[in-house]
């Protein structure tokens, strides 16, 4: 969420173009000059929304990973389950990603981006409270059971 609110700071948002998932014509936009890129967007918009998308990218593989070793552990269902509806709306998320990647995206569109971010990053923080809060009970709970044997 940290690269999108910078590439909207920027007003960078709209200059990778129409042509998802490539950036201004090209895969990785940082290999190429910015005046070869666009006459209309800075390097910093382009290379802002482009790493806004790599981070999403990145992130949803983790976020798949997560999920199927999630599955695999029968004691962290809770968190598991978590994680796969986060990951079950990132379709969702990368179709409104491109749609409101335009010029005067529609309004019902960018709120409903913006809200399907948060929902994940709330999914994403319980989740790791829960786990987070697993480790240390069985840390504190092991460590009781050695001083007293």
């Amino acid at each position: 969420m940290g690269a999108a609110a910078y590439s909207v700071a920027l007003r960078g948002w709209m200059s990778c173009g129409a042509g998802f998932p490539k950036c201004a014509g090209v895969w990785a936009p940082v290999f190429h000059p910015a005046q070869a890129l666009s006459a209309q967007y800075t390097a910093a918009q382009i290379i802002a929304e482009w790493s806004h998308r790599a981070v999403a990218f990145v992130t949803g593989l983790a976020m798949l990973a997560a999920t199927a070793v999630g599955w695999r552990r029968t004691e962290f269902r809770l968190t598991a389950g978590l994680v796969a509806v986060a990951t079950a709306v990132l379709p969702l998320e990368a179709w409104l990603g491109v749609v409101t990647g335009v010029p005067d995206p529609a309004f019902a569109y960018t709120a409903l981006h913006a809200f399907i971010s948060l929902f994940v990053l709330a999914a994403l923080a319980v989740a790791t409270a829960v786990l987070w809060r697993h480790a240390r009970r069985d840390r504190d709970g092991s460590t009781a059971a050695a001083t007293s044997g």
